[in-house]
């Protein structure tokens, strides 16, 4: 199996079982767990051995959770395990968790939903068609000139270790919080644009360079 077909049939497990419930399928359970043991941080996830596999609701949306036999549990990503997210990517969502309040708070002063228009679309917006987007310069592009300041090792290791159940990724250090957060803001434009332009028209214009 290709990575794509891996991650279509662990979709199809997640979604043939109701949230809270047990997979309970041994084929299932033998697949999902060939899967997760190439998590990256898989010794950690199974603790003392693997009890059983849930589909649970977090913050997000629906996942998997692994329930240890010592009566404890935590959340597990397929799409981790599949891929195994670069340490790039890894400090690149540290980046996003520092701006979050900063783009909540640019959403809440400057979106009237039902009344603001998506200036790429057109789309009235609302509170379940509304992105904030980075525009003029890219978060990508701002990201990287933000990096080239730093030794990359060095601002990886203050990335935080995985929790059970916590699906957070961010800065220990709070000093690399507020550079960070600093830089963003005096880089940044933000303007508010439908989920269809942010996630198709824009990513398509961004990636052939208009």
């Amino acid at each position: 199996m290709n990575k794509k077909q891996k991650t279509e049939k662990c979709r199809e497990i997640l979604y043939k079982y109701n949230v809270n419930s047990i997979v309970t399928n041994d084929e299932d359970i033998k697949f999902l767990l060939s899967i997760f043991e190439n998590h990256s941080e898989w010794d950690s996830k199974q603790g003392d051995g693997i009890n059983s596999i849930s589909v649970i609701k977090n913050q997000y949306n629906k996942c998997f959770q692994l329930n240890r036999i010592d009566g404890t549990f935590t959340d597990i990503s397929f799409t981790h395990s599949i891929s195994n997210r670069s340490k790039v990517s890894e400090v690149k969502k540290a980046c996003r968790s520092a701006i979050r309040e900063c783009v909540a708070k640019y959403r809440n002063e400057n979106v009237i939903y039902g009344t603001s228009v998506c200036p790429i679309t057109g789309e009235v917006l609302n509170k379940d068609n509304t992105h904030i987007d980075h525009h003029d310069l890219t978060f990508d592009l701002m990201f990287n000139f933000w990096l080239v300041k730093y030794d990359f090792d060095f601002i990886f290791s203050k990335i935080n270790k995985t929790k059970d159940n916590s699906v957070v990724t961010c800065f220990t250090d709070n000093s690399i919080i507020e550079d960070f957060i600093k830089f963003h803001n005096e880089k940044s434009k933000l303007r508010a644009v439908s989920k269809k332009a942010n996630l198709s028209i824009l990513k398509y214009l961004n990636n052939v360079g208009l």
